[in-house]
C-alpha cells in the first residue's frame, strides 16, 4: 500500500524493502460519476462508491457520492481526488447502489476499471454487472489546470423567477433550486461542450426569490484551480418523481461572482446574474441571481460539502399525500373566496427589500434608457412584440405630455407603468374610448363614463377604474412601479383575482378589486 509523505514523495511498501517514487512521477486527478438505468418498473434513488482495488495504492476506500433521488439519469456532484503512478496498474472498483427510499441499499450492480484507461479517453461508458442496459459514465482528468487552491465559500439567491407552476387560479408557484455545472476541457463524443456537475442546492417550495443556502466548495472540483474557468448555473423546478424543469441559466466564472456580489442589499439587481431560458421558443430573461458571497478561503472538510447518502426526501409520499387531502378540502373554499364579497385571500410577501430595489432599479434604468438612447436593465430584455417595448416606444416617440427634461424620473415612470398597463390590457381594441396615452396628466386619462385614473395632491396614481372596456390579458408587473396605488377596479375581466395575486406578491401591498359587481379584497400577510 502506498501513502504520500510530508515532503511530496509516495512511500511504497513491499516485503522486500521501501521504494520511494518521486513527486514528479505522480499526478493529482479527479473522478467524476454519472449513470443511465433503463428500468420500466421503478426509478432509483442511487449512489455510487469508489474503490482502489489493485496498483501502488490498492485497497484505499475514496468514498461515496451523494444519494440523488428518483433519477435514471444520476448525474453525480461529487468529485473523487486520487493519485496514481501511471503504468503500476491502478484499477477502480466503483458499485452503484439503490437506497431503497433511505432505508436498506440494494446494489444496482459494479464493474472494475483501469484508471490510466479512463485518463486516456477522458470518458469511458461501461455497462453495469448486473445489466448490460444500466451503463455508467466514468471522467477522470488532471485537477489542476490553474493554480489557485483553497475553497470558494458562497450564498446565492434567485430573484423575479419565472413561474412554472402557476396551478389553479395562479396560486402556484415554482420550487426552484440550482446546480453548478464546469465546462470539461475535452470536447464530448459528438465535438461539443459538455458540463460536469459539481454542486446541487436544496429546493425550496413555493418561493419564485428563494434565499438558498450559503455553501462552499474546493477550487479544484469547481473550477480546475482556474477562477476563470467557465461555470454554469442551472435554475430547476423541482419535480419529486425527478422530472426536474429548467427554469433558465446562466454562463460565469468564480471571478465573476466575485465581481458581481452585491453592494445594495439582497435583492441588488444591477449586480445579479441574468438567467436566460427558453419561453414559446424565445430565449428571455427568466430571473436574476444574486450573489450576496463570493469569498476564498482555506480547505475545508470534504465530507461537509456533499453530505453522505441521505434521501432528502423519503418523507416527501406522506407530505404530498397530506397536501393533496388539504387541497381537496380547500379548493371549494378558494372558488368561493375568489367571488364572494370583501373576502380575504392571503399570499406570501415578497421582502420590502425586494420591492424598495425592485422600484429603484427600475427607475435608474428607465432613465438611462431615455437618456443613453439605448435599453438598459429590465427593459433590455422585453421583445419588440411585449407591451414594455410598446410602451417605451410611445413615451420617446409620441408622448406630448412629458419630456426628459422638464418631467421627474417618477414621473416618467409612472406614466412607463400606466402606458404599459394599456398595452397589456389591448387598449388599443378596447370597448370605448378613452384618454389613456393622450398628452394630458396620467391623472386625467379617462372617459366620459366617469372611470379612469384617480390621484392624491402630488399627483400620484392611487387608483383606477374600467368598466366594460373588453380587457384581456394578465395584469403587467409594471403596476408595482406606481408606488401611491390603493385600488384597482375592472368590471367584467377575466381571471382578475388570479392575476392580481401574482402582482402583489412582488409588489408587496394590498389592491381591493371590484370584479362584476363584487369585491374581493387582496392582500399581503405580514
Amino acid at each position: 500500500m502506498g501513502r504520500i509523505t510530508m515532503n511530496g514523495t509516495i512511500t511504497v511498501d513491499h516485503t522486500d524493502g521501501k521504494i520511494e517514487v518521486q513527486d514528479n512521477m505522480i499526478g493529482a486527478y479527479q473522478l467524476s460519476l454519472s449513470a443511465y438505468f433503463k428500468s420500466v418498473f421503478s426509478v432509483s434513488s442511487s449512489y455510487a462508491s469508489v474503490k482502489i482495488v489493485g496498483g501502488t495504492f490498492r485497497g484505499n476506500d475514496l468514498g461515496e457520492t451523494e444519494c440523488i433521488p428518483c433519477s435514471s439519469t444520476p448525474d453525480w456532484c461529487k468529485t473523487f481526488f486520487l493519485d496514481f503512478i501511471p503504468g503500476d496498474g491502478t484499477i477502480l472498483e466503483i458499485s452503484v447502489f439503490d437506497y431503497n427510499n433511505g432505508s436498506t441499499a440494494y446494489k444496482i450492480g459494479g464493474t472494475r476499471i483501469k484508471a490510466e484507461e479512463v485518463l486516456k479517453r477522458k470518458v469511458v461508458e461501461v455497462p453495469l454487472s448486473n445489466s448490460l442496459s444500466n451503463v455508467l459514465s466514468c471522467r477522470l482528468e488532471k485537477s489542476m489546470i490553474g493554480t489557485e487552491k483553497g475553497d470558494l465559500m458562497f450564498h446565492i439567491r434567485g430573484l423575479d423567477m419565472n413561474n412554472k407552476e402557476p396551478g389553479p387560479f395562479g396560486l402556484g408557484r415554482s420550487d426552484p433550486f440550482y446546480e453548478i455545472s464546469k465546462k470539461n476541457p475535452d470536447p464530448d463524443a459528438g465535438g461539443g461542450e459538455s458540463w460536469n456537475v459539481v454542486y446541487r442546492s436544496k429546493h425550496i417550495f413555493n418561493n419564485l426569490n428563494p434565499m438558498w443556502q450559503s455553501a462552499r466548495l474546493g477550487l479544484p472540483e469547481l473550477c480546475f484551480g482556474e477562477l476563470k474557468w467557465p461555470l454554469k448555473i442551472t435554475v430547476y423546478d423541482y419535480n419529486r418523481k425527478g422530472k426536474h424543469e429548467e427554469m433558465g441559466s446562466v454562463i460565469t466564472s468564480v471571478e465573476e461572482m466575485q465581481n458581481r456580489i452585491s453592494i445594495r442589499g439582497n435583492a441588488d439587481r444591477m449586480q445579479a446574474l441574468p438567467v436566460t431560458g427558453r419561453i414559446r421558443g424565445r430565449d428571455l430573461n427568466t430571473g436574476f441571481l444574486c450573489v450576496l458571497k463570493a469569498s476564498i478561503g482555506p480547505p475545508g472538510d470534504r465530507k461537509t460539502i456533499h453530505g453522505g447518502r441521505k434521501v432528502e426526501d423519503s418523507k416527501l409520499s406522506a407530505w404530498f399525500c397530506f397536501s393533496l387531502l388539504v387541497l381537496l378540502v380547500l379548493l371549494p373554499l378558494i372558488v368561493g373566496l375568489s367571488i364572494a364579497t370583501e373576502e380575504e385571500i392571503k399570499v406570501d410577501r415578497t421582502p420590502l427589500t425586494t420591492f424598495d430595489s425592485y422600484y429603484e432599479d427600475y427607475e435608474r434604468d428607465l432613465n438611462a434608457t431615455l437618456r443613453g438612447g439605448t435599453k438598459s436593465g429590465y427593459l433590455a430584455g422585453h421583445h419588440t412584440s411585449d407591451p414594455q417595448t410598446k410602451a417605451l416606444n410611445w413615451l420617446t416617440t409620441q408622448d406630448g405630455g412629458s419630456s426628459i427634461t422638464t418631467n421627474s424620473t417618477s414621473d416618467l415612470l409612472q406614466r412607463y407603468a400606466m402606458a404599459v398597463f394599456y398595452y397589456a390590457m389591448d387598449g388599443d381594441n378596447w370597448n370605448q374610448n378613452t384618454t389613456f396615452l393622450s398628452d394630458a396628466s396620467v391623472c386625467d386619462w379617462g372617459s366620459s363614463y366617469g372611470d379612469g385614473v384617480t390621484c392624491n395632491g402630488a399627483g400620484q396614481v392611487t387608483s383606477f377604474r374600467l368598466f366594460n372596456r373588453g380587457l384581456t390579458g394578465p395584469l403587467p408587473n409594471e403596476i408595482g412601479l406606481l408606488f401611491s396605488l390603493k385600488g384597482i377596479y375592472l368590471c367584467k375581466f377575466m381571471n382578475t383575482v388570479a392575476t392580481i395575486v401574482m402582482v402583489v406578491s412582488l409588489i408587496g401591498r394590498f389592491i381591493p378589486i371590484t370584479q362584476q359587481g363584487t369585491t374581493s379584497r387582496v392582500y399581503l400577510q405580514e
